[in-house]
């Protein structure tokens, strides 16, 4: 296990004007008011993001509320909503709370500062905590992958830097092995492999992996030769190309692929 220290060696050194120091103390849900003058109203999307946190309730990812008091002995929520009522659903009558003294113009200043420098975390850092954590999408995914001879990336990098066996479309793996296609990632990427033309970086993009795999997983996994042979009859690209030209708009251009190349492989199993 790697650690590393907290370094600003070498960074410029601020002259900031922090304000009051916080308080942090656990204070009664029903204690806690949203101040509508800044705050998000609570729409359809808003409930089903507060529903999956309080489904997926623990401590551990719960951040402690940034709060102001108020009159009435009251606390104005200024970030930490959502947490909130996913606390109350799950029926605690308290939640951790950083409280600043602060009016109601710093409140908003601070709603609005917080929610716009959340720095977002991409889905490498994603899989590469819930690989460490143990979750069975992340070990099943760098599982099938590995067995094909690849490697699902915890990065990304370049386009120049980028090799054959490299696989960077974390989220297209994580939504077919959530599908159980754990077996039609390993056989159609052990397929690409063993075609030296198409051992390419561009190879394993999602324009030709993911139509590639879902042809492999329709036509039922055929051994790794078929499969081999399908892709050196007729260029893959060339025939994603030509069904997403095709006329008919009134079939999806990701089912377009998918069926040409499952037609592909379906000529190959009877050696046409």
């Amino acid at each position: 296990m790697t650690h590393r220290g907290i370094h600003i060696d070498g960074r410029s050194v601020p002259a900031p004007n922090p304000g009051p120091a916080p308080m942090l103390q656990w204070l009664a849900i029903d204690r806690l008011v949203i101040d509508e003058a800044y705050q998000r109203p609570l729409l359809p999307g808003n409930w089903r993001a507060i529903e999956k946190i309080a489904a997926n309730f623990q401590w551990s990812r719960f951040a402690p509320v940034l709060c102001a008091p108020i009159a009435g002995g009251l606390f104005a929520v200024i970030d930490g909503q959502h947490r909130v009522h996913a606390a109350a659903i799950c029926g605690f009558a308290e939640v951790p709370a950083m409280v600043v003294q602060v009016g109601i113009e710093e409140q908003s200043r601070a709603f609005a500062w917080v929610n716009s420098q959340a720095i977002r975390v991409s889905v490498f850092h994603i899989f590469k905590a819930a690989f460490a954590a143990g979750d069975d999408w992340a070990l099943r995914a760098d599982a099938a992958v590995t067995a094909a001879g690849c490697k699902l990336m915890r990065s990304n990098a370049s386009a120049s830097a980028k090799a054959a066996g490299e696989v960077y479309a974390i989220g297209m793996i994580r939504q077919l092995i959530e599908a159980g296609q754990d077996r039609a990632i390993s056989a159609a990427r052990a397929a690409l492999r063993a075609v030296p033309s198409l051992d390419r970086p561009v190879c394993y993009s999602d324009f030709l992996l993911r139509p590639w795999i879902n042809a492999v997983a329709a036509s039922h996994c055929p051994p790794h030769p078929v499969l081999v042979r399908a892709l050196e009859m007729r260029n893959p690209f060339k025939v994603i190309e030509d069904a997403q030209a095709s006329l008919d708009g009134s079939v999806p251009q990701a089912v377009k692929a998918r069926e040409a190349l499952r037609r592909m492989i379906s000529r190959a199993e009877v050696g046409a």
